[in-house]
């Protein structure tokens, strides 16, 4: 059942409600791992514990997962689904023949993914439609416990899936007044009357209706006429049929998009209960973020939201900074905190570089998606053209190599306007972009992309997975091609660079992420030997000694994934401890974890593109990671995707500067833009791990990915074992076996 946003305050009161009464926890969050849901999971979580509500939050990262953590459900009343479920038949996932839920359990959908499942909105509930119906809510809340006894009353409980709608604006007639708003409007009738019947031929007919006219002939002289119009009700049944099947099809094959972020439904909830605060406004931004850097939404999209919750901003914050909704401060301005305790929010215009306030402004800007596809980063040639621009900007070697923290006040005050100035000459129109920073006491600030991108680290490196730390950094990389010399330090002092995080020149310049402690340790310390960081541990038998050898190969399989869902379980709690208000040592100890996976995704698509290995199909563009220090780190979805998209930005960037030397768009395979794959192998799993991105015309832009479709459709024609087992329909694992059948029927679509 849909359920309209007016009433999503309705839902959670339900919610509560159904939580009352019972010793036991009867009330579940099962929440993906990325950084919306996290976010939308903790404001939930906020709510409930003001409600008294006694609740339990579980990770959930595949389907798989969530069958079995719904299958270990004893007492359940209320179970919401925080970030995926919306796009899938949860009636045939959680009903009578899968986890058999019980029939007093009600299913929330609070979920970003489209489309929506029609399957969720429009099976029939009437315990759901009785609840939820607006004329029974308005006498509850008018009457209170009194309006339950004039009621009548509801029908049995059953299992119910609700989805939380996202705000629509409302449509108006000719005069002006407000009309109910049904986007769904053509699918509601298909679905409704296909449901009886929903895997009857096109050419089916119904029998009950031939019997009905067949019983009706009098005698044989009106038999013709009888049997001519049966056939003609019947070939409109078959034609109506036909045309409700070809639009539900037409919905389906849309293509998978992203609506309202699932941490502002949250936010908007708190508005409704009049509990928003400045912690709250700062989770909604985070999630807004997060959308508009793994490419869910478009700029335009970003940009209006943005302005509502500066409005926000300026409405909850108490000091002058953030009083005034006009106020924006530029990315390196500095604004002194008046207390330890100070945790402001404040709108400012960001420029598009890595971790620039906790990394040197070279580096920053070299692990830049933006800046890296733009000025070609991957070659001598790009790189030149960097060093160029910071002299034009009149920055010395030393002064691109400091760190924020030890940049002159009026060097950063400056930069902004000396980027502005030269963006024209380089093509940087996009160089920067409406956001917020949060102050931490008297500490440096952190930015919501520097929440964003080093909660993405704890969620996908934080452990599981083996990540090196170079001792040579870009820095020297530039320091080599600036004088060709291998200068010992940034001043000459013999020390390491002046560039490097601390962390970075500890240890024979290797830094180690401690599982479970919290900072950067010596690698033989805390993790014993190597020179590696988030190592797997050895496979072991079943009395836990190491015995991997022993293992047969489904057996490796099985406990390489175990190994993983447990290393991801951990990578959340993590980040969820990271999102603590009051203290962010955590989330800056992810920072160098966060550089080393930019590092990591640079250097490998760098790689590609240096190589050219890139392969052209029909109808997309391939790449395949095969081998590489880092290719444990490209076994999680979101890391691939991360790839996966900053190769796209990059062949755009290329095929418009070759569009504007050539003169004229278009041509063959190699000058349009089209879909991309990218494939990483897994040798413990033997399998491959593709994704699909959609390429858009423009930066910014965004356009509806249909590999979902295409995917499934090449494994069955392929007869390919493959299984699309994450959230995102546009990710999917193939067998190593059968991965060059499965391109070859995907070429096809």
């Amino acid at each position: 059942m849909l359920l309209p946003h007016k009433l999503v305050s309705a839902a959670y009161h339900e919610l509560v409600g159904r939580a009352r009464g019972s010793v036991a926890c009867t009330t579940f969050l099962f929440v993906a791992p990325d950084v919306d849901s996290l976010a939308a999971a903790k404001l939930l979580s906020s709510l409930l514990k003001t409600d008294d509500v006694p609740h339990q939050t579980v990770p959930v990262g595949s389907w798989s997962q969530l069958h079995h953590e719904a299958t270990q459900l004893a007492t359940v009343r209320s179970l919401v689904l925080v970030g995926f479920g919306a796009s899938a038949d949860l009636h045939a996932l959680l009903g009578p023949d899968a986890c058999d839920l019980p029939p007093e359990c009600m299913v929330h959908v609070i979920d970003a993914h489209r489309p929506i499942a029609l399957a969720n909105l429009f099976t029939r509930s009437d315990y759901a439609r009785a609840l939820f119906d607006p004329r029974r809510i308005r006498a509850r809340q008018a009457h209170g416990g009194i309006a339950n006894a004039r009621l009548p009353p509801l029908p049995e409980q059953e299992l119910c899936v609700v989805v939380w709608d996202e705000v629509r604006e409302a449509e108006r007639d000719a005069d002006g007044n407000e009309v109910v708003y049904d986007p769904w409007k053509k699918e509601r009738e298909a679905f409704e009357e296909l449901e009886p019947y929903p895997e009857s031929d096109p050419e089916d007919s119904d029998d009950s209706d031939e019997e009905s006219d067949r019983e009706d002939e009098d005698n044989d002289d009106d038999s013709d006429a009888g049997s001519q119009r049966s056939g003609r009700r019947k070939r409109r049944r078959t034609d109506s049929r036909r045309a409700y099947r070809a639009q539900l099809a037409k919905y389906e094959a849309r293509g998978s998009s992203f609506g309202q972020s699932v941490v502002w439904t949250m936010y908007l909830l708190a508005e409704a209960l009049g509990r928003t605060d400045v912690d709250a406004v700062w989770l909604a931004i985070l999630g807004l973020t997060y959308q508009l850097t793994n490419s869910q939404v478009d700029l335009s999209t970003y940009e209006i939201h943005q302005t509502i919750l500066a409005t926000e901003v300026a409405r909850l914050s108490t000091t002058p900074d953030s009083l005034q909704i006009g106020n924006v401060s530029t990315a390196l301005a500095t604004s002194t905190s008046t207390s330890e305790r100070d945790r402001s929010i404040r709108p400012s215009e960001e420029l598009r570089f890595c971790l620039f306030r906790h990394w040197n402004l070279y580096d920053a800007m070299f692990h830049s998606g933006y800046l890296g596809v733009k000025m070609k980063l991957w070659t001598m040639e790009g790189r030149k053209k960097l060093s160029g621009l910071l002299a034009k900007m009149g920055l010395s070697l030393s002064e691109s190599s400091e760190t924020y923290a030890h940049m002159s006040s009026d060097l950063k005050e400056s930069l902004f306007p000396m980027l502005s100035e030269q963006r024209a000459s380089y093509g940087l129109w996009d160089l920067s972009y409406p956001s917020f920073v949060r102050k931490s006491g008297w500490r440096v600030d952190l930015s919501a992309q520097d929440y964003v991108d080093a909660l993405e680290a704890l969620l996908e490196a934080a452990t599981g997975v083996r990540l090196d730390f170079a001792s040579i950094t870009t820095i020297d990389a530039r320091r080599a091609l600036v004088d060709g010399g291998g200068s010992s330090g940034a001043g000459g002092g013999g020390g390491p660079g002046a560039g490097h995080h601390s962390a970075a020149t500890q240890y024979g310049g290797r830094e180690e992420w401690a599982e479970g402690i919290k900072s950067w340790v010596h690698k033989a310390g805390m993790l014993g030997e190597g020179d590696k960081e988030n190592r797997r541990p050895p496979p072991t038998d079943a009395n836990g000694a190491a015995g991997g050898d022993e293992m047969t190969e489904v057996e490796k399989r099985q406990k390489y994934e175990q190994d993983e869902n447990e290393a991801r379980r951990r990578n959340f709690w993590y980040a969820w401890d990271a999102l603590d208000p009051e203290d962010t040592t955590l989330l800056r100890h992810a920072l160098p974890l966060s550089m080393a996976l930019h590092r990591a995704v640079i250097a490998q698509g760098s790689y590609i593109l240096d190589k050219k290995a890139i392969t052209f199909f029909r109808s997309y563009r391939l790449a395949v990671v095969k081998d590489g220090p880092d290719l444990p780190v490209f076994q999680h979805p979101a890391t691939l995707l991360r790839l996966a998209h900053w190769l796209v930005d990059a062949i755009r960037s290329m095929l418009e500067n070759q569009a504007a030397g050539s003169g004229a768009g278009g041509g063959g395979g190699a000058s349009r833009n089209l879909p991309f794959v990218l494939a990483a192998l897994s040798e413990t799993s033997d399998k491959f791990l593709v994704v699909g991105v959609v390429p858009a015309d423009e930066y910014g832009d965004v356009r509806r990915n249909r590999f979902g479709i295409a995917f499934e459709e090449a494994a069955l024609q392929s007869r390919a074992k493959a299984q699309q087992r994450y959230f995102d329909a546009s990710v999917v694992e193939v067998r190593r076996d059968d991965f060059d059948k499965f391109l070859k029927h995907l070429s096809m679509h």
